[in-house]
């Protein structure tokens, strides 16, 4: 009895150990599997990670520098869709621009071995040339090989000859600057206050020029034109300030404008809205700062404008150069109309403004109060400050802004007064080939580059064939047959 109980415990203490076993063995295949799931999941997750890191490189790559796209509030409680990006691809500060664009005056060396025995006071010696200190603004100047020692320095001081349109002892002021400073001249003697404030150009007092361009709606921008006024002043603005309205990914077409090589920030808004001029010299002072190391000086200057007007270029050097302090000065710019073939009867339109940075406080920090600000203006009715272009789009395109919102601005005549009369693309050919403008009245004057001083922007007549459609009137028989007799 005993022995028979012995043996039934003895068979059963293994089965009771193998599946003691058999759920060890499970256990541990279960742990096995978690840990390799998570390990894989682990992988993954860091595979993901290192596919975003690469395509978001791969867009700065595309981009050429390194942008950075932000989200920015009107306030700190309200959230926008604000998108922008900042290029910086060097700190560009265009004192090195000063040896370009100006060059000094040196003495005729053989006449050195032949100093008079007598001494020369400092200033006579300083006006003989024998300390050369002339220095001449290269674009204003018509000759470099003149040497000091072609002056009578008995009779008059050194000066540099000067191009047609050009003034002062270094030949630069151009013809804009001149009047404005004859005008402002005048002011002065009668009680009034200077706009400008000028120093001795110099190579450490070059002050850097924001220029703020406000595009508006990008659907009715003319990029043609945009990029004409970029190209004209890619030499002299230090910083492109862009901000526009548009609800697609548009930044790309002036990334391509712009260049690898030029400092700017984009600022793309969801609606006119929340796109204040304070609004977006507030992101674009942030931006140079946080991205670029750039902090904007009261001394250093803004201009602002529009995506209608190419400025003179020669009018913004020289007061980089020269200006130790702007109040806000107006430009003159011609008014043209469709292309710069036509002129508007008005001649004229008063558009845009440059100051100080300094000043833009007193206009509490929103361009637009500048302009009401101004009390002076940059060119006369002769001389003209720049270019504003109005309806200087395709025929299809300026039907489209007809139709939007912003036509309410335009004065605007329907071909017929039917009820079924409306705008197209053939009725505004007829316009632009007639000359008339879109309120069905006024009377465009003809423009030939042959006999108009200031027909165009010379980046436009130097690129001719790039910006055909603004110099020639496609819809003008008249204007067709004359090129097909010049070929």
């Amino acid at each position: 009895m005993v022995r028979s109980t012995i043996l039934a415990t003895y068979n059963q203490t293994p089965v009771a150990g193998v599946g003691r076993l058999a759920i060890t063995k499970k256990l541990v295949l279960w742990l096995v599997l978690v840990l390799q799931v998570g390990f894989i999941g682990c992988i993954w997750l860091l595979q993901m990670s290192r596919g975003q890191e690469s395509q978001q490189r791969g867009a700065m790559d595309q981009l050429g520098g390194r942008v950075n796209f932000v989200a920015s509030g009107e306030a700190p409680m309200k959230k926008m869709a604000l998108v922008g990006g900042t290029h910086c691809p060097h700190q560009q500060e265009n004192v090195n621009r000063y040896d370009r664009d100006f060059y000094q005056m040196k003495p005729e060396r053989l006449n050195e071995s032949h100093l008079p025995d007598y001494n020369v006071p400092a200033y006579v010696d300083a006006e003989m040339g024998l300390t050369p200190n002339l220095w001449c603004y290269r674009e204003g100047t018509i000759n470099e090989s003149q040497r000091l020692n072609d002056v009578d320095y008995l009779m008059a001081p050194p000066q540099c000859r000067c191009e047609s349109g050009w003034h002062g002892r270094d030949c630069g002021q151009p013809e804009i600057i001149w009047r404005a400073l004859m005008t402002s001249n005048r002011a002065s003697k009668r009680g009034g206050s200077t706009p400008l404030q000028l120093v001795e150009a110099s190579s450490t007092s070059l002050h850097r020029l924001f220029y703020m361009l406000e595009l508006g709606a990008w659907d009715h921008l003319s990029l043609e034109l945009l990029e004409l006024q970029i190209r004209a002043l890619i030499e002299v603005v230090d910083y492109f300030l862009i901000y526009y309205v548009s609800n697609g990914s548009k930044e790309r077409s002036l990334e391509s404008m712009l260049g690898s090589q030029t400092s700017y920030t984009l600022l793309r808004c969801s609606s006119e809205s929340n796109c204040s001029s304070s609004m977006a010299y507030s992101h674009f002072r942030r931006q140079l700062w946080q991205q670029c190391g750039v902090q904007m000086q009261a001394q250093d200057l803004l201009l602002h404008g529009d995506s209608g007007t190419v400025y003179a270029p020669a009018a913004l050097k020289f007061l980089k150069y020269y200006a130790k302090d702007v109040l806000p000065l107006k430009f003159r710019l011609k008014y043209n109309v469709y292309g710069f073939y036509w002129q508007h009867p008005k001649k004229t339109l008063l558009n845009g403004v440059i100051s100080s940075l300094g000043h833009l406080h007193s206009a509490q920090l929103d361009a637009h109060r500048l302009h009401r600000l101004a009390s002076s203006t940059l060119g006369d009715l002769n001389h003209y400050g720049g270019w504003n272009c109005e309806l200087c789009l395709p025929p299809e395109q300026i039907v489209l802004l007809l139709q939007s919102s912003n036509h309410r601005k335009l004065p605007v005549k329907l071909p017929n007064d039917t009820r079924n009369a409306h705008i197209d693309a053939n009725y505004m050919q007829q316009l632009i080939a007639n000359g008339v403008h879109i309120d069905g009245a006024t009377q465009l004057h003809r423009l030939r580059e042959q006999s108009e001083k200031y027909f165009a922007p010379e980046e436009a007549l130097q690129h001719s064939s790039q910006y055909g459609q603004l110099l020639v009137n496609l819809y003008d028989v008249d204007v067709l047959e004359d090129l097909q007799d010049e070929d």
